[in-house]
């Protein structure tokens, strides 16, 4: 009995003590906070005050009415809640003043002496005639907006003065402050009995706690990896255990994920890098479609002007294709394709693009290279076809033409002036017969026999 009556006066008392202490500081904190609330706004008044009257007094600086001015401060300082009002030029000379008659004060600007030697726009405190009197004053400079047709240049901000205005120091700030005080010192008697108990309280439950909400936390944050060290035989160490076990279990079923989703990202990469290559390609003829080498051309077009590079572009047509399909059959005409897309891809580098432009119209394009290149490099495919042709197709009459154009030989600098000179140069080789290669529209020569 004793016993359990002893047990139930140390909680008592340890709730008392908790008690006391968290009123303490509750009363304290809000007491505290209160005090720089108030503070706060009595500030915010007075900038926003100070702000106001210095608009107003700008306004009648500009304009040079002294009597406007006198008569502006002395509202503002008669008014609530500026107690005072001191208006000076930029050099600290007073121009106008006016106070409340029932504080005494006096505060001025020595003359010449400048702006003092608080920050302006920022509230401080002063003494006045009455050591026991605070006044929380302020002084916000006066200035006006300079048009770009007064300064012959951009608008800019001329300084005219400052403004200097204050209140008195509310009397609650030193009652505050002794209450403040007085809790302070309940609390600290409150904290000094409660230190022991709380102590021992920390130890057994809340530091074991502690620590393991940090690690479910971390767990949370994405670490995995991170396991309860607590070893108890309580509730504690059951839920820690419990925790380590959720943990792994969780753990592993992260890693399965990890895995399908990699192999997962594999196989869209692969289908899609597929399906991009085939929507890229021609079915027959394996080269590149016309939509993609437009989507090339435009891209090294610009790289080539950007770096005054070269950049040179071939266009294929086949001779008497036609009566060869009709004669020997589509069959036959599509072995001719896919041997001219082969004969072409032979003579390549992996820097050169070979597409098929239309029906038996082939095209390339050649970057860094010039005209005289493209055109040694059209007559070696242009040869080739027709040896690959004779043996492949010998009672086939059909053979290759060619036309050449270069970046630097365009008079129209874009990309598809580029191709219409490759045709123009082909329309000419074929209108000068069979076999015929031509170079920029101006030269035209038969391949070799």
């Amino acid at each position: 009995m004793d016993s359990a009556l002893s047990i139930q006066c140390k909680a008592t008392v340890l709730l008392v003590v908790v008690t006391l202490t968290v009123t303490a500081g509750v009363s304290g904190y809000l007491l505290r906070y209160s005090a720089i609330l108030a503070r706060d706004q009595h500030h915010e008044q007075l900038v926003q005050a100070a702000a106001m009257l210095a608009r107003a007094a700008a306004v009648t600086l500009s304009n040079g009415d002294q009597e406007g001015l006198a008569t502006l401060v002395h509202d503002a300082a008669n008014g609530r809640p500026l107690h005072y009002a001191i208006v000076t030029d930029k050099l600290g000379r007073e121009l106008a003043s006016a106070m409340d008659r029932r504080y005494e004060v006096t505060p001025q600007f020595e003359p010449g002496s400048g702006p003092p030697a608080s920050a302006p726009g920022v509230p401080s405190l002063s003494g006045g005639a009455d050591e026991a009197q605070v006044f929380l004053e302020i002084t916000y400079p006066i200035t006006r907006r300079r048009s770009a047709e007064e300064t012959g240049r951009h608008g800019s901000t001329e300084l005219l003065g400052y403004v200097r205005t204050g209140v008195t120091g509310n009397p609650w700030g030193r009652s505050m402050s002794s209450r403040f005080d007085l809790l302070i010192g309940i609390g600290l008697i409150a904290t000094v009995v409660a230190v022991p108990l709380g102590f021992l309280v920390v130890r057994r439950i809340v530091a074991p706690l502690e620590n393991l909400a940090d690690t479910i936390s971390r767990c949370a944050q994405g670490r995995l990896g991170v396991r309860s060290t607590i070893h108890r035989r309580d509730e504690i160490g059951r839920l820690a255990e419990a925790f380590n076990l959720m943990a792994d279990q969780q753990q592993q079923s992260h890693e399965r994920i990890v895995r399908l989703n990699a192999e997962l990202e594999e196989r869209v990469t692969f289908r899609t890098q597929q399906l991009r290559e085939l929507a890229s390609r021609d079915p027959l003829t394996g080269l590149y479609n016309r939509r993609y080498f437009n989507e090339v051309l435009e891209r090294r077009f610009s790289e080539a002007t950007r770096y005054e590079g070269h950049l040179s572009c071939i266009m294929f047509d086949l001779d008497d294709f036609k009566a060869a399909n009709d004669q020997f059959g589509h069959h036959v005409g599509d072995a001719i394709l896919v041997l001219t897309s082969a004969t072409i891809l032979s003579q390549l580098r992996n820097a050169d693009v070979a597409a098929r432009y239309g029906g038996d119209e082939f095209i390339v394009l050649l970057p860094q290279t010039d005209a005289e290149a493209a055109q040694v490099l059209t007559e070696r495919i242009v040869e080739k076809f027709r040896q690959d042709a004779s043996e492949r197709f010998p009672k086939v009459r059909v053979s290759m033409s060619g036309g050449v154009a270069n970046l630097h030989g365009l008079e129209d600098k874009d990309a598809e002036s580029l191709i219409r000179a490759a045709d123009h140069a082909l329309y000419e080789a074929k209108a000068a017969g069979k076999k015929k290669i031509a170079a920029s529209a101006a030269l035209s020569k038969p391949a070799p026999a």
